[in-house]
């Protein structure tokens, strides 16, 4: 892992909780500190430091997590405490986070806490082109693990594992910026959008690694006995189907792919049915057959997560119309003194 370099400077704040969670308070700073975090004009109500204590003996799956949700939700700053002192592990997760996310920096460390600042801002990028280029990449990364299948595993056991971070870092990012911009919602659907397609594209991206990893156990079988073809054949349906989802633009075309991701389902029910239940013959090994089952699941989550980008077209295609004043009919006969009095606003 890459060492970061650090600023090295005074790090006020509130006294931090013991109880491990997180605290929003407004961020302290004085006069002559430089401001390393200026929000941009579009994230008014977004300020603050998000407070994060590390209990004793948590588990640091737990700290990652935690720190990732209050990047998620847009804190501009973070400060990790823990004492008597910031252990390794700690340290270690923070440094992992500012790796795996786009682009929070430690900005000074003291013996109890490390603080941190998001020192990213936002590119002339909009985010409906984000989502279509981590599009892209999910794809690439997916037909790349497939075409894995023809060789043996790589040496490396963390490829994967890093190519996924890839995916993750634009996911993160794109959640991320979609609830900035819903603290002062113009088009409240299409942010919600975006950020539904990016969890969509991570989730489908974690299934490649799967496929990646479980996808040469087949090489093993004898040539024409194997069910490598009808699985590529699947998966390129699939990978087919997910380009389909990302380039549609109306409401025709989404519901012309929601029938195609339907019928998809019931094509994998059916080759499931076909190729496993060769196992019992001794055709097909039990570990094999293991992967086999592994990777149709893999496939099967990947089309109903294009199903439900599929979903977010359709939605937006459907015209929202603004409501209506209830009309009254008839003539209305004029107000009495008293009925005018009573209706009057109190002062």
């Amino acid at each position: 892992m890459t060492k970061r370099e650090t600023a090295r400077h005074p790090a006020p704040g509130p006294a931090p909780r013991r109880d491990g969670r997180a605290v929003v308070t407004a961020p302290s700073r004085t006069t002559t500190e430089p401001d390393l975090h200026r929000p941009p004009s579009d994230r008014p109500g977004v300020a603050g430091t998000a407070e994060l204590s590390v209990g004793p003996h948590e588990p640091v799956e737990h700290l990652f997590r935690r720190l990732l949700g209050v990047y998620l939700g847009g804190a501009p700053e973070f400060v990790v405490r823990e004492y008597p002192a910031i252990s390794p592990a700690t340290r270690e997760v923070v440094r992992t986070f500012c790796r795996r996310t786009r682009q929070p920096e430690i900005v000074s460390e003291e013996p109890d806490s490390i603080r941190l600042h998001d020192l990213s801002f936002e590119s002339p990028v909009s985010l409906d082109q984000r989502v279509q280029r981590m599009g892209r990449l999910v794809l690439s990364f997916h037909r790349e693990a497939v075409e894995g299948w023809g060789h043996l595993p790589f040496g490396d056991d963390g490829y994967w594992a890093r190519r996924d971070d890839e995916v993750d870092r634009e996911a993160w990012y794109i959640q991320r910026i979609a609830t900035l911009r819903l603290a002062v919602p113009d088009r409240p659907s299409e942010l919600l959008g975006a950020w539904t397609v990016a969890r969509s594209l991570e989730r489908i991206a974690d299934h490649a690694i799967i496929l990646g990893v479980t996808g040469p156990r087949l090489v093993a079988l004898p040539q024409g006995q194997g069910p490598m073809t009808p699985l590529r054949q699947f998966h390129a349906q699939a990978m087919e189907h997910l380009e389909g989802a990302l380039a549609a633009k109306d409401g025709e075309r989404a519901n012309e792919l929601l029938d195609t991701g339907t019928a998809l389902a019931v094509s994998g029910e059916a080759l499931a049915d076909r190729l496993l239940p060769g196992v019992g013959g001794g055709v097909m090994p039990p570990a094999t057959a293991a992967a086999v089952a592994r990777i149709l699941e893999s496939i099967g989550r990947t089309i109903a997560y294009a199903q439900d980008i599929v979903q977010v077209t359709l939605d937006r295609s459907i015209p929202v119309l603004p409501r209506e004043a209830p009309r009254l009919r008839g003539t209305l006969a004029p107000m009495t003194g008293r009925e005018r009095f009573l209706s009057a606003p109190a002062r």
